[in-house]
């Protein structure tokens, strides 16, 4: 394994780029009304009028401007490494807080995320209020297929090759001999990995979303009316809104390619997933808009989507119990609007649970629907345990 020198890259696209993707949602033929009437809003994929208003804010508000300014104010690099045949060109943001007693942490994003999920945090994590608060050194990846990362040509790069891309790209690339992880979605996954190969590296992980298995030994007469909702919303989820999982983790060329041929195709696709899985009260059209630009524009749909068929297997297995054991402290904030999962006793199952917080609004994207709330939970977290720990 090895990495290259960090080069600093200016994230920007030309105009001609820019004009060009709202030229093509602009020219995309929009219907007049649904396919069906359906008496249930969402039920049966992206609500019309919600999509025709999107399409609209898109094609004649958005701005590129704004959203360059926004990744431009914090530094991006490049990172070439090498682990035998795989060969990528990893994409990250890292920011160094003035604190000589910062925790470095790394934030992990899922799909259909960017890794500019996370910039309501960055600034509060860096520089916290006071000497009190923890501060952090930051570093946020692009996933291996997403936005500027590549990915490498061999079949079966997955979650234990990514694990320890990450775990190098800290330790290694950047220097952190210790450090603590955040994760959510797939990133998850990822970082449930990373915590349990890379113990003495990895401390202290934290998720906003996990995949865990049932306690057999507890009653489900037993539990709390937090843990009855969560599992009944995970259940149905699983029964009616994986589609997109099945299709991608089988036939994720198809898919990957259809989608990523027009900016509309990837709002359509994108929006409906990043509303459904939101607290409704919380979405903002503008995060759905960033998100559909950085697709588009970096061509990375069709390799984003490859984690899944490379990871997808592992990501299920994660349901079992003596799976991927977490070998040191983890937290994990619940956000109510959020897919659902395992009641708390089965997350307990997977290693030693020092923290878990409920909040009753948010979903899946927590750093973009809640980013004070996600801040406040790492905060508590890691300010409580990475003393003893490191």
């Amino acid at each position: 394994m090895s990495f290259g020198v960090p080069q600093y890259v200016q994230v920007t696209f030309s105009p001609d780029e820019i004009e060009n993707m709202l030229n093509l949602s602009k020219a995309a033929p929009f219907p007049d009304k649904s396919p069906i009437d359906c008496s249930t809003p969402w039920k049966l994929g992206v609500d019309h009028q919600y999509l025709k208003n999107l399409k609209t804010k898109f094609e004649t508000e958005w701005s590129w401007e704004t959203l360059e300014k926004k990744i431009a104010k914090y530094d991006n690099y490049l990172i070439h490494y090498e682990n035998g045949t795989d060969v990528l060109d990893l994409h990250y943001v890292h920011v160094r807080s003035s604190r000589s007693n910062a925790i470095p942490l790394i934030l992990l994003h899922g799909w259909p995320s960017t890794f500019f999920d996370f910039h309501r945090v960055i600034d509060s994590l860096v520089n916290p209020p006071d000497e009190e608060t923890p501060a952090f050194h930051v570093v946020v990846p692009s996933l291996p297929g997403y936005f500027l990362s590549t990915l490498p040509r061999r079949d079966g790069f997955g979650p234990y090759d990514i694990a320890k891309l990450f775990n190098g790209l800290m330790t290694d690339a950047l220097g952190y001999p210790r450090y603590a992880a955040q994760g959510g979605d797939m990133g998850s996954l990822f970082l449930r990995v990373m915590a349990s190969t890379y113990p003495q590296s990895l401390l202290l992980s934290h998720f906003s979303n996990l995949v865990a298995p049932i306690n057999p030994d507890v009653d489900p007469s037993t539990y709390s009316e937090i843990d009855k909702r969560n599992l009944a919303k995970f259940e149905n989820f699983w029964a009616t809104g994986t589609g997109y999982f099945a299709i991608q983790s089988t036939k994720p060329f198809t898919i990957g390619i259809a989608i990523a041929s027009s900016p509309f195709a990837i709002l359509t696709y994108i929006g409906e997933k990043i509303y459904g899985w939101s607290d409704s009260n919380l979405v903002n059209p503008q995060d759905i808009l960033d998100t559909v630009a950085l697709y588009y524009l970096s061509r990375s749909f069709p390799t984003s989507v490859m984690m899944y068929n490379q990871s997808g297997a592992e990501l299920q297995k994660l349901q079992e119990k003596g799976i991927l054991p977490i070998k040191n402290k983890f937290g994990v904030s619940v956000f109510s609007h959020d897919l659902g999962g395992a009641p708390q006793s089965g997350i307990a199952t997977i290693g030693e649970l020092a923290y878990y917080k409920v909040h009753s609004y948010g979903g899946h994207f927590a750093a973009l629907e809640c980013p004070k709330e996600l801040v406040e939970d790492l905060r508590e977290f890691f300010g409580q345990h990475w003393l003893e720990t490191s």
